[in-house]
């Protein structure tokens, strides 16, 4: 079990539909990467879990729809939710 923090909670109020990933890192870490369309923007969710399940990141970033799609948003949370299991701060 994730704890699940408040950007998190924040996420899951809006019922629209994203595309996901979810990796277990070499080290333990659980990633899971949400990015959706909404209004003039894409959303990327990005948390990373220790091992344990404790919280090591929640974040949300928002990128203007005009230069980012769905697909590309996720790849980009992906890459950093990887940095940032590997040690990188966030």
């Amino acid at each position: 079990m994730f704890d699940r923090g408040d950007v998190y909670q924040q996420w899951v109020q809006l019922t629209a539909d994203d595309e996901s990933y979810s990796e277990a890192a070499e080290n333990g870490c659980q990633l899971e990467v949400r990015a959706r369309a909404h209004e003039e923007a894409v959303e990327v969710l990005v948390c990373v879990y220790a091992a344990d399940g404790e919280r090591v990141v929640e974040s949300l970033e928002r990128l203007p729809a005009s230069d980012w799609t769905v697909e590309e948003g996720l790849v980009r949370g992906r890459d950093q939710a990887e940095r940032i299991a590997g040690g990188e701060t966030a």
